[in-house]
């Protein structure tokens, strides 16, 4: 199994710059693999990570296991914390990883020094967990496609809604979170 610091480069790049977030993101992944008996060298077709933010620590998770939203196998549930799930879809298991250190270092210091410094424990609490994947949520093609009585987009995945009788989005159900100024023709 690698160590953390054998994907600083690729963070780095990937991110822009190395932070703390990016650290215990790499940390976390690493140890939610490790949890799973995976190698994140290996195919990782079927990993579904749970991410409780989507701040620095995602793009952590990315590098480490290479799983994305595109692929469906990313669920974000912005809950604000630094906070990962990772479930393995073969053998049903789950593994929750959360910081639970308030220790941070100064703004001068090296973050990598810092880290470096602190166990696994020192810094996180572990849960095994139970997930069961929503209807809808699978990675793979669309299970269902449906169109939208009001706005006429397509909706994937049973994230439609019934309102009055009527299939809708949740944009249309619900506020969404863009207004629309015009339509422009593609003519």
């Amino acid at each position: 199994m690698p160590v953390w610091q054998d994907y600083l480069e690729k963070a780095a790049a990937y991110h822009g710059h190395i932070c703390g977030g990016q650290i215990l993101g790499i940390r976390m992944s690493l140890l939610g693999l490790k949890l799973l008996n995976l190698d994140p060298e290996s195919d990782l077709k079927d990993l579904v990570i749970y991410l409780e933010s989507d701040r620095c620590v995602a793009d952590a998770a990315y590098v480490v296991t290479g799983v994305t939203v595109g692929r469906r196998r990313v669920k974000i549930q912005n809950y604000g914390k630094t906070a990962m799930s990772f479930l393995d879809l073969k053998t049903g298991d789950a593994y929750r990883v959360a910081v639970t250190s308030r220790e941070h270092p100064p703004h001068s210091a090296d973050p990598v020094e810092f880290w470096n410094k602190k166990t696994d424990s020192d810094i996180f609490k572990v849960q095994k967990v139970g997930i069961k994947l929503a209807p809808g949520e699978e990675p793979g093609p669309p299970s269902r496609v449906v169109i939208c009585r009001k706005c006429g987009d397509e909706i994937l995945d049973h994230k439609d809604l019934t309102v009055d009788g009527q299939t809708v989005c949740r944009a249309c159900a619900e506020k969404p979170y863009y207004q629309v100024l015009s339509e422009i023709s593609l003519k």
